[in-house]
């Protein structure tokens, strides 16, 4: 591998020819998200990838320089709100479901959505994506109304769902998942499979590329249909579905440093659970409802002495 030294020359990557069959690239973690110059690779080639077997027998291989992930630098900036819930109200079968609740999300945060079954949770995350509309109270995403807007509309401004029960196609590997997504984004094949490496390979899954969904643990297809959701070219909030539910304590330490990844190349996250003390340490923010109604609202610290949380959700046998 090599390192190209003169900036103006057009970016290819040069593998040195082998006798293994088994050839394996990892891709340096800038290249997903800025141009540069330079890019180690190995972990990922299989005749299952014609295109890139292809390219890698002409000794080259070209990389997409649009970004997987499209985040502007207003995105960085944590006071800035990109998602505004005021004084939202909904009534299913009869029932109010949420009663006048209000929340901000900001740029590069993480918000526990938190609450007992039934507080609504799920409710709010359909009025966000456009599943189903407010009766009451308006829905921005950066400063624009959205609440009339259908789902797919939603979904172009950059609001991306992972449901807790739904995610891959279980017959289709990591490479087919996130391929399908993308091609409806990007038409040059060669482009995608850059992209699909790229991401892979920048979290350290590229050794899934070809692994069936139905044969992947827990941890790792929550993961990759996390990559799925945010193939989205635009992707700005991601909301995310009890992602810790059925997951034993290493799969979850994992997926919570998976998230703060996310975190940290500028995506706002929302992240519902159940469990206050399974995901409290990567929040910068929470907020819990019971009944439809906000309970309380503030940083994990302020949340574990609030006596109104100790008494209606933390438990009252819960200890500082």
């Amino acid at each position: 591998m090599e390192k190209e030294n003169n900036k103006n020359k057009k970016k290819k990557i040069k593998i040195k020819a082998g006798t293994s069959s088994n050839k394996t690239f990892l891709l340096k973690r800038e290249f997903l998200y800025k141009e540069t110059e330079t890019l180690l690779l190995t972990n990922i080639v299989n005749k299952k990838v014609p295109t890139l077997e292809k390219n890698l027998n002409k000794a080259q291989l070209n990389v997409a320089s649009s970004n997987i992930i499209k985040l502007n630098e207003p995105n960085k900036n944590t006071n800035k709100k990109i998602l505004t819930i005021s004084k939202i109200s909904k009534t299913l079968g009869g029932k109010p479901v949420l009663k006048n609740i209000s929340l901000n999300l900001n740029h590069g945060q993480i918000l526990g959505l938190l609450g007992p079954n039934g507080a609504g949770k799920s409710t709010l995350f359909n009025l966000i994506v456009g599943k189903i509309f407010p009766d009451f109270g308006e829905i921005k995403l950066n400063n624009e109304i959205i609440n009339d807007l259908p789902i797919h509309k939603r979904a172009i401004k950059g609001i991306s769902l992972l449901e807790q029960h739904k995610g891959l196609f279980g017959n289709m590997t990591a490479y087919e998942n996130l391929y399908a997504i993308l091609e409806l984004h990007i038409e040059d094949k060669s482009k995608i499979e850059s992209k699909i490496f790229q991401l892979l390979s920048y979290f350290g899954l590229q050794y899934l590329v070809n692994v069936k969904a139905n044969n992947m643990s827990g941890g790792e297809y929550k993961k990759i249909s996390t990559l799925q959701r945010i193939c989205n070219k635009d992707i700005k909030v991601l909301l995310l579905d009890e992602p810790m539910a059925a997951l034993d304590p290493l799969s979850i330490s994992s997926i919570k440093k998976f998230i703060l990844e996310l975190r940290g190349m500028g995506l706002s996250v929302i992240i519902t659970d159940h469990n206050f003390f399974a995901i409290q340490d990567i929040l910068d923010n929470c907020i819990i409802i019971r009944d439809g109604v906000v309970m309380v609202e503030g940083p994990p610290k302020d949340i574990i002495k609030d006596q109104k949380a100790i008494k209606y959700y933390l438990g009252t046998g819960f200890k500082i």
